[in-house]
């Protein structure tokens, strides 16, 4: 693994272009330089293959985007590995670095994320992994069909 970096964040992009079908803007990739975000990305050999970004955020943010407090939960805006890469615990090892980082932060009560509902791969991954469906939201893709999503979390303390 290695930490993203002003050199590496095309690597980012590229892998967020083919890995998932929401596209991010310039703000995204720059926000990922801040010290509130936490983003790596994992190779195999040279390759890079995968890549994990999170921010830090109000506890219960990802719910309401509210501030509620000041309790922080980490959330993780994307996870992925490349097609080929997949099933070789790729995807544990950025998942265990995340977890790690935020378990190191005495104010992140969780770990929290959105699954697109019709997503059984990644749905099967995260439970197997520790995290616990909270509820559906409804209409949280705007452009994706279908737009519902279920939060995840994964409790720290």
């Amino acid at each position: 693994l290695c930490d993203v970096d002003l050199a590496n964040i095309p690597k980012v992009r590229n892998l967020n272009a083919v890995l998932f079908p929401v596209r991010y803007g310039g703000p995204f990739y720059k926000n990922l330089l801040q010290p509130t975000h936490f983003a790596k990305l994992a190779y195999v050999g040279p390759a890079c293959v995968g890549t994990i970004t999170c921010r830090k955020q109000p506890l219960g943010f990802a719910e309401s985007g509210a501030v509620v407090g000041a309790q922080q939960e980490m959330y993780m805006m994307t996870l992925g590995v490349l097609a080929p890469y997949r099933r070789l615990g790729v995807a544990r090892v950025l998942l265990d670095s995340a977890l790690a980082a935020a378990i190191q932060d005495p104010t992140i009560r969780r770990v929290a994320l959105h699954v697109q509902i019709d997503n059984d791969d990644a749905l099967r991954f995260y439970h197997k992994h520790g995290f616990m469906t909270s509820h559906m939201v409804e209409g949280y893709y705007k452009l994706l069909d279908p737009p519902h999503a279920y939060l995840l979390e994964y409790p720290l303390r």
